[in-house]
């Protein structure tokens, strides 16, 4: 892990608005990762107080204000509270502007009869995407200017203090710091409860002192922790969603016409935090649903960031040096996400102990329902550990996936050594099939070449096999009464068990970053208990020896025909979500053309080459 919040500034990716809402979010868990670092504050911070209410004369104040940073001319106000120290407010105050686009402001002079102060500031902000990437082809308003203003507001101790900041930590504890304060918490005590609730509310498990030390632009841990908890309500989905209205068009309209933005439901949106927060210090479902469910898609979208680590990343800047942002960027939303989503369900991180476990939720969350694909608020269901990432799926499906499918067994005994092997049988197509269950294991062991399985003259390793050489049925080296499985036999066997996936056991695992690069995932169960396991688990892909002859050339079209009704006319088609109908069929001409010699199994797909292999397994099929 990298040293506490080093140097280097952190990148997130920019946010679509009104896209289901990914990267936007998520943000709140970082510090969970940071956990052995220093807390919230520094010097300036608060500290209990033991010289009771005191008169401040001549106080010089400066500070920034930011959500994204207030644009140069924000009003800020400071508000004097009374000498009996409750937070009540005198009415005297003091107004400066914002002297930069940073949101930077100062006072120069404040007389005050109590060290506690109101404050507040208002006015259009710099998006946070703009405040780390810079983008030429936008226009100058839309790269400066938030479409709507808004309020921030905080309370702070300026005793000890020359600088006070106002974010949306400050604004989000404000409300709850009065009534701590109210219910008879000193204000150093209230300061720091409320702080901790917040940032706890999102996941983040860090010592907190004082919001008001915070800055988007420093580089701390809780400096970044602010400036993602400022970016995630840079959503204009989450606080002006689209009415759905208008189809496309209407959609397109929404996201660029700016009239059509309602700004007052971006000050309700942020004061809705502060208002759940302020009884209790706790965020309502109704609130964290969204953001929950925000958290879920970056899991899922970002988890290649699961193993990438700083070494891996400085690897990678030697090459192309302008990668290392946005690595640290993808590897941060990765961890505020799956940090903030975690944390809500109440799940432990999805690794490969827990791979193929799934567990039931009851707390809402927003997510697309397994059941039909919808967008919608989910209050119970099922999350599966596919090894990398949890999965939202249906209690059917997860039952499905280790639900036997209907065969018969049994055993059979190779005369030539004795070797008993498991056998399976099924009815596909109108014909019975029998074949064994486990790799032939006669002579070499089970690793055979091309020739050696097909028991013909080694030169056909390289030349064309002549006619009459492969028999219809070609035995092989398989015992008698059995022979070498042609390319028919496996669609007909894929067919039947409806997938590939459903004939692999459950070693089809490899490492996160190998899996990544092959882009599969899926828990695999050995449904059909045909044990098929992989020759490279790196390579994730197994080879058996097969044949076609030229007496298979059927009507295809006829077979194209069939097939497509099977899966598609059936409803029954990608029930494994790897896409391998799409495949199969594809390569359903390629299975039947004559001098096909090995049949490529994956965890996505199939199909039959002309190279023959100088290693690859047999299964023999009863005559």
């Amino acid at each position: 892990m990298m040293d506490c919040f080093d140097e280097t500034r952190n990148a997130f990716h920019l946010g679509v608005p009104g896209k289901a809402k990914t990267g936007v979010v998520l943000a709140l868990a970082m510090g969970a990762l940071f956990g052995g670092c220093s807390g919230f504050g520094g010097s300036a911070g608060t500290s209990e107080e033991a010289e009771g209410i005191v008169a401040l004369e001549n106080k010089k104040i400066s500070g920034a204000a930011q959500k994204g940073p207030l644009v140069k001319g924000s009003e800020v106000i400071i508000r004097e509270t009374s000498a009996e120290g409750n937070l009540e407010l005198t009415g005297r105050e003091y107004t400066t502007l914002t002297i930069n686009d940073k949101g930077d402001f100062k006072f120069d002079s404040l007389d005050l009869e109590s060290q506690y102060v109101r404050l507040s500031a208002e006015g259009y902000y710099t998006h946070e995407d703009d405040v780390l990437f810079f983008d030429e082809d936008r226009d100058e308003e839309d790269r400066k200017h938030s479409e709507c203003s808004m309020r921030l507001d905080a309370v702070s101790d300026l005793r000890k203090r020359e600088t006070v900041n106002i974010n949306v930590l400050t604004h989000f504890e404000y409300k709850r710091v009065l009534n701590l304060v109210k219910s008879g918490k000193s204000f150093a005590q209230a300061k720091k409860q409320a702080a901790t609730e917040v940032v706890r509310a999102f996941g983040v498990k860090v010592d907190v002192s004082s919001a008001e030390d915070l800055n988007i632009y420093n580089t701390t841990e809780a400096d970044r922790i602010l400036f993602n908890m400022s970016r995630l309500l840079d959503n204009r989905s989450e606080w002006d969603p689209w009415d759905g209205e208008g189809g496309e068009r209407g959609h397109w309209e929404y996201l660029m016409h700016k009239d059509s933005i309602d700004c007052s439901k971006l000050q309700k949106y942020l004061d809705g935090y502060a208002d759940d927060f302020a009884d209790d210090g706790v965020l309502a479902d109704s609130l964290m649903q969204s953001l929950a469910g925000s958290a879920y898609l970056m899991s899922i979208e970002n988890s290649d960031m699961e193993d990438i680590g700083e070494s891996d990343m400085l690897d990678k800047k030697k090459v192309d040096p302008e990668s290392y942002e946005y690595l640290v960027a993808a590897k941060d939303e990765y961890e505020f996400g799956i940090l903030l989503f975690l944390d809500y369900m109440g799940l432990d991180r999805c690794t490969d102990d827990l791979w193929g476990e799934y567990r039931q939720f009851n707390r809402f969350i927003e997510a697309e329902d397994p059941a039909d694909g919808q967008v919608k608020i989910l209050k119970s269901g099922y999350f599966l550990c596919n090894g990398f990432y949890w999965e939202l799926k249906t209690k059917g499906f997860i039952d499905s996936l280790s639900m036997k499918i209907e065969h018969e067994s049994g055993t059979m005994k190779d005369p030539r050594d004795g070797t008993v092997y498991k056998t399976l049988s099924f009815e596909y197509g109108g014909k019975k099939y029998e074949w064994m269950a486990e790799n032939l294991k006669y002579s070499t062991g089970g690793s055979y070449s091309w020739t050696t399985a097909m028991q013909i003259d080694d030169k056909y390793m390289d030349e064309p096999v002549e006619d009459g050489v492969i028999d219809p049925v070609h035995q092989g080296i398989c015992p008698n009464g059995w022979h070498i499985s042609s390319t028919l036999e496996w669609e007909a066997l894929i067919g039947y068990v409806k997938g590939v996936n459903n004939l692999l056991d459950e070693t089809w695992r490899t490492d996160r970053k190998a899996t990544h690069e092959w882009g599969l995932y899926g828990v695999f169960y050995n449904r059909f208990d045909f044990n098929l396991v992989p020759m490279d688990k790196k390579d994730l892909k197994l080879y058996y020896h097969t044949y076609t002859h030229k007496s298979f050339d059927v009507n295809t079209n006829a077979g194209l025909d069939s097939l497509n009704e099977y899966f598609y006319g059936e409803g029954g088609f990608d029930e494994g979500g790897n896409g391998w109908i799409s495949d199969f069929i594809g390569n359903y001409r390629n299975n039947r053309e004559v001098g096909k010699t090995t049949f490529e199994i994956s965890v996505n797909h199939t199909y039959a080459t002309a190279e023959p292999r100088k290693r690859a397994r047999v299964r023999c099929v009863k005559d």
